[in-house]
């Protein structure tokens, strides 16, 4: 039947299982856990961050890719968070120390610190045309709008409602979704000003959204993924499998 979930590995005949990811590059360089992995946007470089209190650059297509191209270090605790620029020529790292650090990638320069959370931040991300926004959310349970064009330390806007900490973030067009431990996905509609709230009822511990961005799926700690439909928050599918 359309839209019904199929049966779990373990029902399904061998030759039906889906093939098993193989591991294409190891990249080791970071002393402790890596908490943050991500691809600029063409694919070629990749950004880790972890409990080290580094920012690592990687070229995970080159063969010897053993060692890091840079390291980026300024973090007082350890990095939670990574967003790369459209442009590819800077990111954004949050963590541990409460700040948002951005960062020029070919100096390694800091471009700009922005303080103003009272807890750790959990995950940063980037708005508008040509990344001229930033969006952080943290343990404080608000998420904080940061204006990348202007020198003013202080947020454009800071978005507020949710009862615990926001664990994600993720951003299309002047929509501003945060996944948070209260179990709610919240939109904010930077434009008209308002906030939906969809209660999924598990606490939150991600949000990415579809490429045409009519879709958001939500991780949580109840080891499930909610896919929803973001113009009435119908639940279309819930995929089922982690035991943790």
């Amino acid at each position: 039947e359309a839209g019904r979930p199929g049966p779990p590995d373990s029902e399904m005949p061998p030759a039906a299982r889906p093939p098993l990811l193989q591991e294409a590059r190891l990249l080791p360089g970071h002393k402790g856990s890596v908490n943050v992995a991500l691809f600029n946007s063409d694919g070629n470089y990749c950004l880790s961050g972890g409990d080290d209190r580094r920012i690592l650059l990687w070229n995970p297509r080159r063969e010897e890719a053993a060692e890091p191209i840079k390291t980026y270090t300024g973090h007082n605790e350890r990095v939670l968070g990574l967003a790369v620029a459209h442009d590819n020529g800077s990111f954004a790292s949050c963590g541990g120390d409460r700040s948002v650090f951005v960062w020029d990638v070919p100096s390694g320069r800091v471009l700009r610190r922005l303080s103003g959370h009272s807890q750790r931040v959990n995950a940063v991300a980037y708005a508008g045309e040509g990344s001229s926004l930033l969006v952080s959310a943290s343990y404080d349970t608000t998420a904080r709008c940061w204006d990348m064009r202007s020198r003013n330390a202080a947020p454009v806007q800071i978005l507020e409602g949710a009862a615990d900490s926001l664990s994600a973030v993720a951003v299309c067009g002047a929509e501003i979704l945060t996944a948070s431990v209260d179990g709610v996905l919240r939109t904010y509609d930077a434009r008209a000003g308002s906030r939906t709230a969809d209660t999924l009822g598990a606490a939150l511990t991600h949000v990415a959204l579809s490429g045409d961005g009519h879709c958001a799926l939500a991780g949580s700690l109840d080891g499930s993924l909610r896919l929803l439909d973001r113009s009435n928050g119908t639940l279309l599918n819930r995929y089922s499998g982690h035991t943790n």
